[in-house]
């Protein structure tokens, strides 16, 4: 065996470094945070995902112990918060909350500047918000059915609003339509707000919305709830049948919310913020604000949420295609 001192220096420097590589990665990995984290949200403030982000970001300082700040961008139904994300560094200061949605864009879009699938990583399943079938008041038919008897009497003239072309307010009453054979009359907005506002003064006949943004108007009488879409009642909604309760099976609509990174994010980073999230979600306080803002918890493992992404690509392609929508 060769003297210590006659192993060639090369040698010597190469494995030197190595070490010191592997030492500062190490060190690099306990270090993060190192910065303040952004999460980025495609919607606008006060909407269920902007009031999740913000949820989490609260709790999250504590638990990483530097600031989390929300960004709330609006835009091409989630493109441009997207391509923000991707445009950060993949180091885990920068993150995105998703929502299903997000997987529409590919057959609305001609050219979509990324992957729902492959170019997110998951940290965390958060929940899912249900949408509500609502009618105005002054909308004759209280049932699922009897809305579809009336639309078949009435080829497109009965009503709906959406918040925007390509949102799920808009798919999701195309399926609907789909699943019972009728045609429904679309009445689009630039938002919402007003698209719920017209329907509770009686200018829209119905309207697929988020139940947390339905709760109010229903409790005060402005609107009838005709049905809920998710896969089981509404807690908050014991007495609205699902969908399928109510005669249409296969419209299911449902949101489902994540947190993610990039797909390139280093693994200790990822798992440091998967502990941290998934440690909030397991609180009593997380379940109490899903219940006052009308949200379904469903925490999955980020393992599991990954392989549902390819039938959330499916299901929201073939809802694109049922309503024929088309975006530059």
């Amino acid at each position: 065996m060769e003297p210590f001192s006659k192993v060639p220096m090369n040698l010597l420097q190469r494995s030197l470094i190595s070490v010191l590589a592997i030492l500062a990665l190490a060190a690099h990995a306990q270090e993060f945070p190192a910065r303040p984290i952004r999460i980025i949200v495609p919607a606008s403030v006060a909407t269920t995902s902007d009031l999740t982000a913000r949820f989490l970001a609260d709790r999250l300082t504590q638990e990483l112990k530097v600031p989390i700040v929300v960004e709330n961008k609006t835009g091409s139904n989630g493109i441009l918060a997207v391509s923000s994300f991707l445009a950060a560094p993949a180091d885990g200061h920068t993150l995105l909350l998703t929502y299903s949605g997000l997987y529409a864009n590919a057959a609305l879009y001609k050219s979509v500047p990324y992957d729902p699938v492959k170019d997110f990583r998951i940290l965390a399943g958060l929940n899912q918000v249900f949408l509500v079938l609502v009618a105005s008041p002054s909308f004759p038919p209280d049932t699922v059915q009897q809305m579809a008897e009336t639309a078949r009497e009435r080829p497109n003239q009965v009503t709906y609003a959406s918040a925007s072309v390509g949102s799920s307010t808009h798919l999701g009453p195309e399926l609907l339509a789909n699943r019972t054979g009728v045609k429904l009359r679309h009445v689009p907005y630039r938002g919402g707000a007003k698209a719920i506002a017209d329907v509770a003064g009686g200018h829209v006949q119905l309207a697929m919305t988020a139940l947390p943004t339905a709760l109010p108007l229903i409790a005060s009488g402005k609107l009838k709830a005709l049905a809920v879409t998710g896969g089981h009642r509404s807690a908050l909604l014991p007495q609205v049948p699902t969908l399928e309760q109510a005669g249409v099976p296969r419209a299911e609509v449902v949101s489902r919310q994540a947190l993610v990174a990039h797909a390139g994010l280093p693994e200790a980073a990822a798992s440091r913020l998967t502990a941290a999230v998934e440690k909030i979600l397991e609180t009593s306080e997380y379940a109490a604000f899903l219940m006052a803002n009308g949200i379904e918890k469903e925490h999955l493992s980020p393992q599991a949420y990954a392989r549902t992404g390819a039938e959330e690509l499916r299901k929201w392609t073939e809802m694109v295609m049922l309503s024929g929508a088309k975006l530059e």
